[in-house]
């Protein structure tokens, strides 16, 4: 079976994680909302926070994502998960009547994915093993082999720890600070930026092992 290509497995990796533009799209209405926000702030006398003009901007924003996708004729599924996120953030925030509950609820995605990668380490099913296994063509092979079951486990753990566990400390944090101008840079900066670090690091740890398996068979305990 031959070998996918570098480019090919990188594209494929970082589209399994939400691809370059489903990250920038689930991050750009944040920052239109913590720009109008401040604005409005800024011309009001009392102080008080009124967070409706800026909750109506984000979504307007979602919904001109998800347009200008069908315009371009790409799918819709990963903006319509994204207004799905954003129609919750903007939940919160309203509830809240505070610009910090606006990321509440992607600190708390971000927790939920560092305990699933975690957990599927921790009972021998790390969760990159299976995606990488798929788009190498591996199936369940990478199970037989030793060395590849450590190297999955151990990068499943540092997608856990320092992708969604770091996003959760970093993000909870500044959340905790009332800091809804640097969330959103937070946002923006841990999103695909942190993501294409972790597919790069994730490759450059696995393509030795996986090549084993691909040329040689499994190497067993």
């Amino acid at each position: 079976m031959p070998e996918p290509s570098r480019p090919a497995t990188t594209s494929a990796l970082v589209e399994s994680f939400g691809g370059k533009r489903g990250l920038i799209d689930s991050g750009l209405p944040a920052v239109v909302f913590v720009f109008v926000n401040s604005v409005v702030q800024a011309l009001r006398d009392d102080g008080q926070p009124y967070l409706a003009p800026a909750l109506i901007a984000a979504l307007a924003t979602g919904v001109g994502i998800m347009a200008l996708r069908l315009l371009r004729r790409q799918t819709l599924q990963q903006a319509a998960s994204g207004f799905l996120g954003l129609a919750i953030a903007v939940y919160f925030a309203n509830r809240s009547g505070e610009a910090r509950g606006f990321f509440l609820p992607g600190i708390f995605i971000n927790i939920g994915y560092g305990l699933l990668f975690l957990g599927s380490a921790v009972v021998g099913w790390p969760l990159v093993g299976a995606i990488i296994g798929a788009i190498e063509g591996l199936g369940d092979r990478w199970r037989t082999d030793a060395r590849l079951r450590r190297t999955f486990a151990l990068v499943t753990v540092g997608w856990a720890l320092g992708v969604f566990g770091l996003r959760a400390a970093v993000q909870g944090a500044l959340y905790l600070a009332d800091r809804p101008g640097l969330l959103a840079a937070a946002r923006l900066l841990m999103g695909w930026p942190l993501t294409i670090l972790a597919v790069v690091v994730t490759l450059w740890a696995t393509r030795r092992a996986t090549r084993a398996v691909l040329g040689n068979g499994p190497e067993t305990a």
